[in-house]
C-alpha cells in the first residue's frame, strides 16, 4: 500500500499538532451559529453574527502565523538568527551537541552554534515574537469587534428611525437628535484599554507554549473569549458569550482526545485493532513491511531498551540521528513527531526538538501493533486497521463538529427562549431600541 491523499487528510484530521481538525470544527461552529443567529433575531442579528465569526475565525487561523512570518523577516533577519530554531533544542545540552554534530547540512550546523552562543538574544527574540504576535492578534479582534458592533448599532438605528418614519407616516428626515447609546460608549472605553502582558509569566511557559502553533491558538481563544465576555453589550449577551466559548475551548481542544482515547480503547477490547498509529503509517509499504521483516521487531526492541536505559542523553538523540532507517525513527518521522528538514522527507531537521514522551509513547503503540498482527493475511489486518482509523476519526471529528455547529447553538437560543417568555429576539436590538425610544420622548 503506498500513501495516497486520503490518508494525509485523515492524517492531518487524527493529529493533536494539526490545526485541521480545528478549522474544521470551527467552520461548522461559525455555520450553525450564523444560521440559528439569522433564524432566530432575523437579518440584523444574523449579519452581526456572521461577521463576528468569520472575522474571528480568520485572526483565529491566520493572525499569529502572519505577525509571526513578518517578524521573522524582520527582527530575526536583522539579528541573524535562524527562527526555525527551537530553543529548547538550545537548552537541552545533550540534545544540542548531538545536533550540532549531525546536523544534514553545513548551513544548519553554523545556524545551530551562531544560536547557541547568542542564547540570551535567541530566547528574547522567541518571547518578544511570541508576545508581539499575540498582542497584535489579539488587538485585530479587539478592531473587528468594535467594526461589527458599531456596525450592528447603526442597522438598528437605520431600521428603527424608518419603521418610526412609517409609523407616524412621515417620508422626510426627522428633527430628532439621538444621543449615542450608553451601551455602546461602554464598550468602546473598555476596548480603550491597553492590552497589557507579564513578562514573568511569557519566560515561564515560554518552551511550553512559545513554538507549539496549536497551543499557540489555544491561549489566544482564551483572550478572544475573555474579550468577549468583557465586551458583552447585555445580560443576555453574556450568558450567550458564555456558553458558546465555554462549549468552544472544550470541544476544539480537550473533546478530541478524550474521545479519541476511548475509541482507541473501544477498538483494541472489541477488534482487537490498536488504531493509535498515524493513518500515514498505516497506510504505507513500510508498516506491511515491519510486519513481515522479524529484523524490525527487534529494532524496536532496542530502542526501547535505549530510550528506558539511557533516556535523555547524547548517546540517545546521536542514534536517533545516525539511524534514521530505525522502525521507530522512520515511524516518528512519517507520524511528524521527528521533524525532516522540507527539501527531504528522510532528513531530521536537528534544529527541531524531540519530545521523548512522544517517542516513548509511540515505541508502546508500536509494540500493541505488532503483538496483535497475525502472521498471515498481513494485508486483511493491515486493511482493517485503516478502515477502522478512518471511521473512528471522522467520528471523533464528527461528533465536535455536530455539538457545536448544532446543539449546542440550538440549546444556546433554546435558553434565550425560555428567558424571553416564548420570543427570539435580538437582545442587542430589544435594548437599543428602548434606549432609542426613551432619547425620542425626552426630546417631546
Amino acid at each position: 500500500m503506498s500513501i495516497n491523499i486520503g490518508s494525509q487528510l485523515i492524517s492531518k484530521l487524527g493529529s493533536p499538532n494539526s490545526k485541521l481538525p480545528l478549522a474544521t470544527k470551527d467552520l461548522v461552529n461559525n455555520l450553525g451559529y450564523t444560521y440559528f443567529s439569522y433564524d432566530a433575531g432575523g437579518s440584523i442579528e444574523g449579519k452581526d453574527r456572521f461577521v463576528d465569526e468569520v472575522g474571528t475565525g480568520l485572526i483565529w487561523l491566520f493572525g499569529i502565523p502572519v505577525f509571526k512570518k513578518l517578524i521573522d523577516s524582520t527582527l530575526f533577519k536583522a539579528a541573524k538568527i535562524s527562527p526555525e530554531i527551537d530553543v529548547r533544542v538550545l537548552n537541552n545540552k545533550n540534545q544540542l551537541n548531538a545536533a550540532i554534530e549531525n546536523a544534514p547540512t553545513d548551513k544548519i550546523t553554523e545556524q545551530i552554534k551562531k544560536a547557541a552562543e547568542n542564547l540570551p538574544k535567541t530566547k528574547a527574540l522567541n518571547i518578544i515574537k511570541f508576545a508581539t504576535s499575540l498582542g497584535l492578534t489579539l488587538l485585530s479582534f479587539s478592531a473587528l469587534t468594535m467594526f461589527k458592533q458599531n456596525m450592528t448599532k447603526k442597522s438598528i438605528e437605520k431600521e428603527y428611525l424608518a419603521k418610526q418614519a412609517i409609523k407616524e407616516n412621515k417620508n422626510q428626515n426627522t428633527s430628532i437628535q439621538f444621543k449615542k447609546s450608553p451601551i455602546f460608549a461602554d464598550f468602546e472605553k473598555d476596548n480603550q484599554k491597553k492590552i497589557s502582558f507579564g513578562s514573568g509569566a511569557l519566560v515561564g511557559m515560554a518552551e511550553e507554549i512559545m513554538l507549539n502553533p496549536i497551543k499557540n491558538m489555544m491561549l489566544l481563544d482564551v483572550g478572544i473569549s475573555g474579550s468577549r465576555l468583557l465586551s458583552a453589550r447585555t445580560k443576555g449577551e453574556l450568558m450567550e458569550y458564555g456558553i458558546k466559548e465555554g462549549s468552544f475551548l472544550f470541544f476544539i481542544y480537550l473533546a478530541g482526545n478524550i474521545i479519541e482515547k476511548g475509541i482507541n480503547s473501544i477498538s483494541e477490547k472489541l477488534f482487537k485493532a490498536p488504531i493509535a498509529l498515524d493513518a500515514k503509517f498505516l497506510d504505507s509499504d513500510f508498516a506491511e513491511k515491519l510486519l513481515k521483516d522479524k529484523k524490525l521487531q527487534t529494532e524496536l526492541s532496542d530502542f526501547t531498551k535505549l530510550l528506558k536505559e539511557k533516556g535523555d542523553s547524547k548517546e540517545l538523540y546521536d542514534f536517533i540521528f545516525k539511524n534514521q532507517d530505525n522502525i521507530v525513527i522512520k515511524t516518528a518521522k512519517k507520524s511528524g513527531i521527528i521533524s525532516t528538514i522540507k527539501d527531504s522527507t528522510d532528513k531530521i531537521d536537528t534544529r527541531k526538538f524531540i519530545d521523548l514522551k512522544e517517542m516513548d509513547k509511540l515505541t508502546k503503540n508500536l509494540a500493541k501493533f505488532i503483538e496483535k498482527a497475525p502472521t498471515e493475511n498481513i494485508d486483511k489486518y493491515l486493511g482493517k486497521l485503516k478502515g477502522l482509523k478512518v471511521a473512528s476519526t471522522i467520528l471523533n471529528v464528527g461528533i465536535c463538529c455536530l455539538t457545536l455547529g448544532y446543539a449546542v447553538p440550538k440549546a444556546m437560543y433554546k435558553y434565550r427562549k425560555s428567558q424571553q417568555n416564548g420570543k427570539n429576539d435580538f437582545h442587542v436590538k430589544t435594548e437599543y431600541e428602548k434606549q432609542l425610544a426613551t432619547m425620542k420622548a425626552k426630546t417631546l
